[in-house]
């Protein structure tokens, strides 16, 4: 197992048939992944409160976006109108335990 990591993924639009997106086709959005240790728990409070109220059904800290960003995109709406604009959390920059 690893810890929490920030892993490349590329999205292909074309490959989802998604073809009302003019541009970009496809972008690297990246994804987290890894284990996060319980000593994460102390960073968040809410976290190690709800571990301490129910130990055995809640989740201990999970690997999360931490930073996102947004891409700019040229699309189609449903009027077929041509929009250019900017699309906010499409980028994992950064991961994190939470």
């Amino acid at each position: 197992e690893s810890r929490c990591c920030r892993y490349p993924l590329t999205v292909d639009f074309e490959a989802f048939g998604w073809d009302w997106i003019i541009a970009p086709k496809r972008y690297k959005a990246n994804y987290c992944s890894g284990q996060c240790e319980y000593m994460f728990m102390q960073k968040y409070p809410h976290t190690h409160l709800v571990q301490q109220a129910n130990p055995r059904g809640s989740a201990g800290p999970c690997c999360t976006p931490t930073k996102m960003s947004p891409i700019n995109m040229l699309y189609f709406n449903d009027k077929q109108q041509i929009i250019y604009g900017k699309i906010p959390g499409m980028v994992v920059d950064r991961c994190g335990c939470s």
